[in-house]
């Protein structure tokens, strides 16, 4: 699993639910880490019922200079530990912790055991927040990131599995073009391009926009460039399938014809390649969900 994206995607998962006013009276700060030596890490903070997602370990929302005495003369040291420390952190001590509770996980949420994978959380401030709701979201949210998915029978859990499944598509392409992957890179030279993840209906898009090298994703919304090609899948079990589930390229690439859709737009002129854009897009799409199984 990308822990990135199953980082990026609990805030998501938070946000679907609706539930990030269940998880502090006041503004609290959760933490997800992987590692010990090396940690990485992403938090997640929580005021009036709204969640805000940032990559990277906590350090505090104020810059800390021990020496400015004017700015910091009213805070002790213990005050200044306090709001620059989490109030609750779930880490697992390396990677193959993490595996092992993502598929604990997915048994759980997907009803293949009854036993909910226990939580290594940590409580590291004194500020209101209720972590058994975060172990829950956050059990949750990593289960129904995989193939079995596709299987719940909960309907708007299914809706959520496959949201999170589009949107893991695009961040992955997006984390393939900040590493320097040449094929993504070829694919995102040149002018300002959108490309969506969505299923027949609507209601589960994210967006992908590429413009000179760069790449920006924005989830369950469109941007103002119309979309100059996407994927629609038939329905919520297809687009989890197609994320999680391809056993091989072919399949994969199977599924890819079936779901894609050229839409173009006057926005883009005329004399678009197709078969081009068509063959880049596919190109990235089969190298994100082969990096996702």
């Amino acid at each position: 699993m990308i822990y990135a994206i199953a980082a990026a995607n609990l805030k998501n998962y938070i946000d679907l639910c609706g539930r990030a006013g269940d998880l502090t009276p006041e503004k609290s700060v959760f933490q997800v880490s992987v590692g010990k030596k090396d940690k990485a890490g992403w938090h997640y903070i929580v005021q009036d019922g709204v969640c805000q997602f940032k990559r990277g370990l906590y350090t505090g929302e104020i810059f800390i200079d021990w020496n400015d005495e004017y700015k910091y003369k009213e805070k002790s040291k213990k005050q200044i530990k306090q709001e620059t420390t989490p109030d609750y952190e779930v880490s697992f001590k390396d990677e193959a912790e993490f595996d092992a509770f993502a598929a604990a996980a997915r048994d759980y949420v997907c009803g293949k055991s009854s036993k909910r994978p226990k939580v290594r959380g940590s409580k590291l401030s004194g500020a209101r927040c209720v972590t058994g709701v975060f172990d829950e979201i956050l059990t949750e949210c990593i289960g129904l990131q995989s193939a079995d998915a596709a299987d719940v029978s909960d309907a708007e859990k299914l809706g959520y599995a496959a949201r999170m499944a589009l949107f893991a598509i695009a961040e992955e392409i997006n984390l393939m073009l900040k590493d320097g992957d040449p094929d993504v890179k070829a694919f995102a030279e040149g002018e300002r391009r959108s490309f969506f993840f969505d299923t027949a209906g609507g209601g589960k898009g994210t967006w992908l926009t590429v413009h000179s090298g760069l790449g920006k994703v924005t989830p369950n919304q469109g941007t103002r460039l119309p979309a100059l090609c996407g994927l629609e899948f038939p329905d919520d079990r297809s687009a989890v399938l197609f994320v999680y589930g391809s056993a091989d390229q072919a399949s994969a690439g199977e599924a890819f014809d079936n779901a894609y859709s050229f839409r173009g737009a006057s926005t883009y002129g005329s004399g678009i390649d197709t078969d081009a854009v068509r063959s880049q897009f596919r190109l990235c799409c089969l190298k994100a969900v082969a990096n996702l199984t």
